[in-house]
C-alpha cells in the first residue's frame, strides 16, 4: 500500500508468506516497511532469501518488522537478527528518525505479552498485529489498542488478518489505521 507522506512514498507490506516475487513495488517508493509474516515457520533459508530480495530493491529506507509466522525471532533470535543484511534496519520496541519521519515499532505479533509505552510524536506505529477494533475482524490486541489511542500516532501499519488487508482505512482520532496484509492479494496471483 502506497502512502503519501511529508514528501515521500511510504509502501507498506505484510504477510506475504514467502510469495515475495509476487509483490509488485512502485519504482517510486522512497520508503519502505514490511510489518512481518514473510515465513511460513522456522525456516532461516526463507527468511534469507526474503532479505536477498528485499535488499534488492531500490528504496532509501527498509524497515523489517517480524510477524508471528517469522518464528525464527522468537525462537532463536540472535541467529535471525543475524540474517538481517546490511541495509534493512530491524525495528522492536524501539523508534528510528529517518527525513524527519518517526518510526516505532511495539512486539505484538499478534499480541503484546505486556504493556506497551509508545511515544505520542510517532509518523508510523509498526506492528505485525492490529490493534482491537480496527481492521481486526475483533481478533486484535486491546493492549495495543489501548497504546495507539493513547499515543495517537499518524499511522498505524499492521496486517495478520489477512481478510482485512488493503479493503480500507479505519480512523480514530488522528491516526489513521491500515492493514497492508497482501496475503489474498498475491493468492489470487496462483
Amino acid at each position: 500500500m502506497l502512502i503519501a507522506y511529508r514528501d515521500r512514498k511510504v509502501f507498506a507490506f505484510s504477510d506475504i508468506h514467502v510469495m515475495y516475487q509476487r509483490l509488485t513495488i512502485p519504482s517510486d517508493a522512497d520508503i519502505l516497511i514490511c510489518a512481518g509474516d514473510v515465513c511460513e515457520g522456522f525456516n532461516p533459508a526463507d527468511l534469507q532469501d526474503f532479505f536477498d530480495w528485499y535488499i534488492s530493491i531500490p528504496a532509501k529506507l527498509r524497515i523489517f518488522v517480524p510477524g508471528n509466522h517469522d518464528r525464527i525471532f522468537d525462537q532463536k533470535p540472535i541467529q535471525a537478527r543475524n540474517l538481517i543484511p546490511g541495509g534493512v534496519i530491524y525495528l522492536e520496541n524501539e523508534g528510528l528518525e529517518f527525513d524527519g519521519i518517526k518510526f516505532y515499532s511495539v512486539p505484538a505479533r499478534p499480541y503484546l505479552k505486556e504493556p506497551a509505552s509508545i511515544p505520542t510524536d510517532v509518523d508510523f506505529l509498526i506492528t505485525h498485529g492490529p490493534a482491537y477494533s480496527y481492521l481486526d475482524r475483533d481478533l486484535g490486541c486491546k493492549q495495543l489498542f489501548f497504546a495507539v489511542a493513547s499515543a495517537r500516532p499518524k499511522y498505524h501499519i499492521f496486517g495478520h488478518v489477512h481478510e482485512e488487508g488493503l479493503q480500507r482505512k479505519a480512523m480514530l482520532g488522528g491516526t489513521t489505521f491500515l492493514n497492508v496484509s497482501y496475503f489474498e492479494e498475491l493468492q489470487n496471483t496462483l
